[in-house]
C-alpha cells in the first residue's frame, strides 16, 4: 500500500511540473536578490547529502546515547537550515549503515548496530519527528579497495580498476545482490525514497569489452553496458514503488559521459516509464568553469525531453566552498576563491528556470564548516532558504 508521505511526495512532483515558465540564467558577475518565481518553500525539493564521510565520525567510537544526541544534532541543524530532505547513505563500499542481512556492517556503525542500536531506525524516525523526508542513498556496484568482506567472492562477479573494486553490473548475483539489499531496506525501515548516485560502470573501462564481460555477438559494448544498468535501475524503481516510495539517480553532470563512460542511460530513463521517478544531475562547475560553465550544462539537461511525472533537481557543490583552486575549470579556476555567492546565483537561476523542481547540495559537512569562506557561502545561500 502507498504511504500517505510518498502519496504527498509524488503530489508535490506533479504540481511543481505544472507550473513551466521560460528559461533565464543568473549573470555571473551581478549579485542580485533572489527572483520572484513563485516557487513554493512547502514544495520544492530543498535536499542535502548526508555522506559516509558524515556519519563515520558521528557513529565511530560512540555509545548508543552519545550516536543519538549527535544524530539528533545534524538532523537539527538539516531543519534548521531550511532543508525537508536528507539523502542518506546507507551503504557506500558493500557495507550497511544499518542492520543487514545482506551485506557485513560498516565500520563505523558496527559496534553500534552490536549493541542493538541502529543508526537507520533511529535517523528514519528522528528525521520524520522534524518533518523531514529521508530517501535510503546507496552505491550498488561500489565494493572499496578491498574484496575482504565482500559477499560476493568468484572472480567473474568483480573486477578492479583504478586501485578500487566493483560488482560486475552483468552477473545475476550481483543483480540479485543488490536488489536484496534494496527490499531489506524498504521492508525494515520507513524511508521515503531509494537514491543511488553515479557510482556505475567506473572510468577506465575497456571500449571494445572486458574479459570477464560476456557480450552477444552484434551487441555493441555500450549497448550491453547500458542494457545491465537499466536492469538494475527499473528493478530497483519496481521495488520502491511496490512499497510506496520514489526513486531517483542522481548521475554525473555530463549527459554525454553518462551515455558513454558510466553507462548510464538518462535519455531513457527521463522518457520511459518505469525507471526513475526524478533525476539529480551533480552539476558541480561554477559559472566560469572554461569547459562546463554551470548555466550550459543546466541548459543542456533542461533541453532532454522528459515525462511530466519525472522531477528534475540540481545537485550543488557546496563542498567547493571556498576552494582554492578548482582543478579542472581551466580560466575558471578560482571563481570558488573568488565569490562568495556562487551558489546562491545557482539557486537563483535554477529558481528562474520554473522547470526545476528543486536542489541538492553535496554535502552536510558544509553546513557546519567555520571555515570563513564557506561560512560566507553557506549564508548567502541559506538567506535564500530561511
Amino acid at each position: 500500500m502507498v504511504s500517505a508521505r510518498c502519496i504527498a511526495f509524488v503530489g508535490v512532483i506533479a504540481v511543481l511540473l505544472t507550473t513551466l515558465t521560460g528559461c533565464g540564467a543568473a549573470n555571473p558577475n551581478t549579485v542580485s536578490s533572489p527572483p520572484e518565481t513563485g516557487v513554493s518553500p512547502a514544495t520544492e525539493m530543498r535536499g542535502v547529502w548526508v555522506s559516509y564521510l558524515d556519519l563515520e565520525p558521528v557513529l565511530a567510537n560512540a555509545t548508543p546515547a552519545t550516536a543519538a544526541q549527535r544524530l539528533d544534532t545534524l538532523l537539527d541543524t538539516c531543519r534548521n537550515s531550511g532543508f525537508n530532505t536528507v539523502f542518506w547513505h546507507v551503504r557506500s563500499h558493500s557495507n550497511a549503515f544499518y542492520q543487514s542481512t545482506v551485506y557485513p556492517a560498516a565500520d563505523a556503525a558496527d559496534a553500534l548496530l552490536q549493541q542493538g542500536f541502529d543508526p537507520l531506525a533511529y535517523a528514519v524516525k528522528a528525521a520524520h519527528d522534524r518533518q523531514l523526508a529521508l530517501h535510503a542513498w546507496l552505491n550498488p556496484y561500489r565494493i572499496g579497495e578491498t574484496v575482504a568482506n565482500a559477499p560476493l567472492t568468484e572472480s567473474e562477479q568483480r573486477f578492479q580498476k583504478g586501485g578500487v573494486w566493483y560488482y560486475n553490473p552483468a552477473h545475476p548475483q550481483v543483480q540479485k545482490l543488490v536488489l536484496d539489499g534494496v527490499r531489506e531496506i524498504l521492508t525494515h525501515y520507513a524511508v521515503d525514497g531509494i537514491h543511488i548516485d553515479d557510482y556505475f560502470y567506473p572510468d577506465g573501462m575497456n571500449a571494445a569489452g572486458e574479459l570477464f564481460e560476456d557480450i552477444p555477438t552484434g551487441m555493441s559494448v555500450t549497448t550491453y553496458r547500458q542494457t545491465q544498468v537499466n536492469m538494475l535501475v527499473s528493478s530497483i524503481h519496481a521495488l520502491a514503488r511496490g512499497h510506496g516510495c520514489v526513486f531517483g539517480v542522481s548521475p554525473i553532470a555530463a549527459v554525454r559521459r553518462c551515455q558513454t563512460t558510466a553507462y548510464a542511460d538518462v535519455a531513457l530513463w527521463l522518457t520511459t516509464p518505469g525507471y526513475v521517478d526524478y533525476i539529480c544531475p551533480q552539476i558541480y562547475s561554477g559559472f566560469t568553469h572554461q569547459t562546463r560553465p554551470f548555466a550550459h550544462v543546466l541548459d543542456e539537461w533542461l533541453s532532454l525531453p522528459r515525462r511530466t511525472d519525472v522531477a528534475l533537481y540540481v545537485g550543488l557543490a557546496l563542498y567547493k566552498a571556498g576552494l582554492t583552486e578548482d582543478s579542472y575549470a581551466g580560466t575558471g579556476a578560482s571563481e570558488w576563491s573568488a565569490h562568495t555567492d556562487i551558489l546562491a546565483r545557482q539557486l537563483d537561476a535554477i529558481r528562474q528556470t520554473g522547470q526545476i523542481d528543486g536542489f541538492v547540495l553535496f554535502r552536510y559537512q558544509q553546513l557546519v564548516d567555520t571555515t570563513p569562506a564557506v561560512q560566507a557561502e553557506r549564508q548567502a545561500l541559506l538567506q535564500r532558504l530561511l
